[in-house]
């Protein structure tokens, strides 16, 4: 169950899709990009403080990105990670915490999935950080683990989209 967002991003690498409408957005921002990544027009997207925050149309997927620039910013970032899930009264079982190591677009990824519920049952959190140039691209996917595997196509070909701007 742990690993089903790295599942995805395999099923998506390895799938042709037929092309849907979607964004392709900056990240951190527009004047100053790190990075860009593809989410569907048919999502909720709204800039945030350092990148962009996204929910699935039927709100079982929260996704956020964001662009660190220092080890002090990543720590503040992780902070704001937890306390963000924290607001959204998503409570994570520490010994679930698992580890991997991938690559996205042959950049070096890190990964740290939870397990954990929410308000409305059983959910799956993955922290994932992706270092470009010098700074780090955090993402962060919360969704319900009933609706986990139904997602995980979608979620893995933006995930997959993640590019170092040009």
């Amino acid at each position: 169950m742990m690993l089903h967002f790295v599942r995805a991003l395999a099923i998506a690498a390895s799938l042709s899709f037929v092309a849907l409408s979607a964004e392709t957005v900056k990240v951190p921002n527009e004047e100053a990009p790190i990075a860009t990544i593809t989410i569907p027009e048919a999502w909720n997207s709204e800039p945030i403080d350092d990148g962009v925050a996204a929910n699935s149309p039927d709100e079982a997927i929260f996704l956020a990105v964001v662009v660190v620039s220092s080890e002090k910013g990543m720590d503040a970032e992780i902070e704001d990670t937890f306390e963000m899930l924290k607001e959204h009264k998503v409570e994570l079982d520490p010994a679930s915490k698992k580890e991997n190591k991938f690559e996205i677009n042959g950049l070096a990824a890190e990964e740290m999935l939870f397990q954990g519920k929410d308000e409305d049952g059983p959910v799956a959190v993955s922290i994932t950080f992706v270092t470009i140039k010098d700074k780090v691209v955090v993402l962060t996917y919360w969704v319900s683990t009933a609706e986990e595997k139904k997602h995980e196509a979608e979620v893995g070909k933006i995930v997959n989209s993640l590019r170092p701007a040009s």
